[in-house]
C-alpha cells in the first residue's frame, strides 16, 4: 500500500514533464510555509475527554499538475513541527479552479510521527507512525507566482498517546494558514 502510494505519488510529480501537443497539461513547483493550530482529542485513562491545542509552524515542498481547464492534481511534502513533535505529511488533492483568483481543494492526507522512534525508555509515549487525514481549504491566487491559502484536516486514525498530557487514542486536526510561491 505504501509502495503504491508514492509510486503514485511520484508519477504525478512528474507527469507534466514530456507532453506535447494541443494538451493542456503543466506542472509548476513551488513551495508553502504558514502556521498551524492543532487540536488533539483524545481521552483520560478514566475515560474523560480531554486534548491539547497547540500553533507550530509548517513548510512544505509541492507541485501542482493541470489536467483539465478547471482541474489539478496538487501533491505536497510537509514538515510540521513544535517543541517536542515532528510530523511529515503528504497531502494529495484534487483542486478546482472557480476563477483565475480562486480554487478550493480536497483530497487524503498521510500523517507520519517523525520522531517516534519508540525508545523503550520512552514507554509514556505511544504513537502509531502512520496516520490518515481528510483534507480540505482554498487558495487565492495574489499574482500568477504568489498565493494565500488555508485548510482544514481531520485525521481517521487514533495516532497519539502522551501519558506525560494525559491524552490516549488522541487524534490530530489542523487548521493551516500560510502563502506560497511556485517558480
Amino acid at each position: 500500500m505504501k509502495l503504491l502510494f508514492i509510486s503514485l505519488l511520484l508519477a504525478s510529480f512528474f507527469s507534466g514533464f514530456g507532453q506535447s501537443g494541443k494538451t493542456i497539461h503543466t506542472t509548476r513547483f513551488g513551495l508553502k510555509g504558514g502556521l498551524n493550530h492543532s487540536i488533539v482529542n483524545g481521552v483520560e485513562l478514566t475515560g474523560a475527554k480531554t486534548g491539547y491545542i497547540g500553533n507550530e509552524l509548517y513548510g512544505s515542498f509541492f507541485s501542482d499538475s493541470r489536467i483539465t481547464k478547471k482541474l489539478n492534481l496538487e501533491n505536497e511534502l510537509l514538515f510540521s513541527w513544535t517543541d517536542d513533535y515532528h510530523f511529515i505529511e503528504i497531502p494529495v488533492h484534487v483542486k478546482y479552479r472557480f476563477t483565475d483568483k480562486w480554487s478550493a481543494f480536497v483530497g487524503p492526507k498521510l500523517d507520519f510521527i517523525a520522531d517516534n522512534d519508540n525508545d523503550p525508555s520512552e514507554s509514556r509515549f505511544k504513537f502509531k507512525n502512520f496516520g490518515v487525514s481528510g483534507e480540505l481549504g482554498v487558495q487565492y491566487n495574489i499574482t500568477n507566482w504568489c498565493f494565500a491559502e488555508t485548510r482544514y484536516s481531520e485525521s481517521f486514525v487514533k495516532q497519539i498517546t502522551d501519558q506525560f498530557l494525559d491524552i490516549n487514542n488522541g487524534r490530530r486536526n489542523t487548521f493551516r494558514a500560510g502563502l506560497g510561491i511556485t517558480f
